[in-house]
């Protein structure tokens, strides 16, 4: 038998955030015997490889060292193709896409993951018994098993707006409390300084993701059910976005860079509400800033990974490399996303202004 399989059994295990008891209950054996197999000090019986391979969703060869890398390289792909449909593909490509690669990977969590949140979304749609039932299950399993925080919290967020959809209000403020409250976040924690000569940048990576969660949530304030989207709301809407705006411009300066986008939102729905009171000067003033934030943010996501932001409070923060949350943009640019937007037949009464024109005529430049 390969010696490797120790070593793999453990790889494995710690991938799925899986402890020696939890496998040993499952092969019925004692965790010693885990143990001793991850040490080398002896190998699991034949008759086990068959429970052990479909307990982690690999062949035997695989279990046994080989094709391993095939298997490694297999998941990656599958992994990024998710994170490219979750940004750009349709609901019906993300499920079947989704359910190939669990029928594949049944054990993986991150995979159990997309398939639930695409599956969501159908049933915000159909509002299906059944499909409520699968979503339930998937989530729960990752909820209750799944030791990666990431694809847990993710599970939580998923599963409590499921039961909110479903007025189980109950069941999501048990799920609730299973989240951190935000006093103990990383970020928060590393603000203090741990005297690994970073604490500046720590305090900036702190107030960096506070602007964010703060400038968003007083973005989705205005979007609230809970404020009516009425013409005695409209004026509040648009100063709450407005504040959303200063406060990015604020902590970052003009040198916004990847917060960008961010306003380029903010003044496209500070129009929508403009448009709907009439006011045409203002509306395109508005979607003249959309514009222009919007042209930077493709501008700054080309040309700007790698550099240091310039305010003050940001300084030791680094645009970052492109990864899995600026995916979309491979696909698609932020121009492309708000020259659908001015689509809308909201904006018909001014299409064929100059500036509207201009507007359109700019963002079609820049999207792809």
């Amino acid at each position: 038998m390969n010696v490797k399989i120790g070593a793999i059994i453990k790889r494995l295990r710690a991938e799925k955030h899986i402890t020696q008891d939890t496998l040993a209950t499952a092969m019925g054996v004692t965790p010693q015997a885990i143990s001793r197999w991850e040490s080398e000090g002896g190998y699991p019986d034949i008759e086990l490889l068959p429970a052990l391979a479909d307990f982690f969703s690999v062949s035997i060869d695989e279990l046994l060292g080989y094709r391993s890398s095939e298997r490694e390289q297999e998941l990656v792909s599958i992994k990024q193709e998710l994170e490219r449909l979750a940004e750009v593909g349709s609901v019906d490509q993300r499920i079947t896409y989704a359910r190939n690669a669990f029928a594949r990977y049944p054990n993986d969590y991150e995979i159990r993951d997309h398939l639930a949140v695409a599956l969501y979304f159908s049933w915000e749609e159909t509002r299906d018994g059944a499909l409520f039932g699968e979503i339930e299950g998937l989530l729960k399993t990752i909820v209750e098993e799944c030791r990666d925080e990431d694809t847990r919290y993710d599970a939580i967020g998923t599963l409590i707006l499921l039961y909110k959809e479903t007025e189980q209000s109950d069941k999501a403020s048990e799920l609730i409390r299973l989240l951190p409250p935000m006093k103990y976040c990383r970020e928060f924690t590393l603000s203090w300084g741990i005297g690994d000569g970073n604490t500046e940048v720590y305090i900036q990576d702190e107030i960096d993701k506070l602007t964010d969660c703060l400038g968003t949530a007083i973005s989705q304030y205005p979007l609230s059910e809970d404020l009516p989207n009425d013409p005695s709301t409209w004026d509040k809407k648009i100063e709450m976005l407005t504040m959303s705006n200063r406060l990015y411009e604020m902590i970052y300066g003009d040198n916004l860079m990847f917060y960008h986008v961010r306003l380029s939102r903010n003044h496209w729905l500070i129009s929508t509400y403009q448009i709907s009171q009439g006011k045409i000067h203002d509306t395109l003033e508005s979607l003249e800033k959309m514009c222009h934030h919007a042209v930077e943010y493709d501008k700054s996501f080309a040309e700007d990974h790698g550099k240091h932001y310039t305010s003050i409070l940001t300084n030791q923060l680094i645009y970052p490399e492109p990864g899995k949350d600026f995916h979309e943009l491979t696909e698609h640019t932020n121009c492309y996303y708000m020259l659908d937007r001015l689509a809308h037949t909201r904006y018909d009464g001014i299409r064929e202004n100059p500036r509207f024109v201009s507007v359109v005529e700019t963002l079609q430049q820049y999207a792809k």
